[in-house]
């Protein structure tokens, strides 16, 4: 911990020449793509004079990091609400079931992959598909999505992140079932500067709800 402090205090007084300031930005490892990704893209476009730091990682981890100020905004999925931490409603992602099956049909079940999308999901899951045991079980979006994509199969995953392959003919929705709410929130810190964490904060409100230039 003392070297991982040591190391934030370092980068805030190692301010790049011609930039203003640091911010140091994260997700979840689910969450990268798109949306921190168009955010880095965004802030580097419109936010020249600011620094960045990016940084993804688990979600207990990363909320522990922003409250002790190693980072300063994360993007997250049902952060833990602690003192000191502001907590702001980004978008209601839809977490949808999806298939390579050209007809988009559910087949015996044995290729279905069952990602882990948190607590919520899990029981909203075992209360719509009680008799379902699957024998595949994934607790990273990215890993199972490549893997349905490469060996086949079906899954629920993030409407925003299967959107294109669903366009391309890749995968296709199973139709009449269910799909689940996905809230994503941003949390920042309640000692983060304002003045560097405001424009860049309604900038990633604005990617998050198509707006961004």
């Amino acid at each position: 911990m003392f070297v991982q402090l040591w190391q934030r205090t370092l980068h805030q007084v190692a301010v790049p020449p011609g930039r203003r300031a640091v911010l140091t930005i994260g997700s979840e490892v689910s969450l990268w793509q798109p949306l921190l990704l168009d955010w880095v893209r965004w802030m580097r476009q419109s936010l020249p004079d600011i620094a960045l730091r990016v940084h993804v990682d688990v979600p207990q981890d990363l909320i522990n990091q922003v409250a002790s100020g190693m980072v300063d905004v994360a993007i997250m999925y049902a952060p833990q609400h602690r003192p000191g931490l502001k907590i702001d409603l980004l978008m209601e992602e839809k977490l949808v079931l999806v298939t390579t099956d050209p007809k988009g049909r559910l087949t015996d079940g044995t290729d279905y992959v069952y990602m882990d999308w948190g607590p919520d999901f899990t029981l909203h899951h075992g209360m719509n598909f009680p008799d379902v045991a699957p024998d595949l079980f994934m607790d990273l979006g990215p890993l199972a999505l490549s893997y349905v994509l490469s060996a086949g199969g079906s899954g629920y995953f993030r409407m925003s992140a299967v959107e294109s392959h669903i366009a391309g003919g890749r995968l296709h929705l199973v139709s009449e079932m269910p799909q689940f709410s996905y809230p994503v929130y941003a949390v920042q810190s309640a000692n983060a500067d304002e003045t560097v964490v405001g424009p860049a904060l309604a900038g990633l409100h604005s990617i998050s709800n198509g707006k961004a230039e």
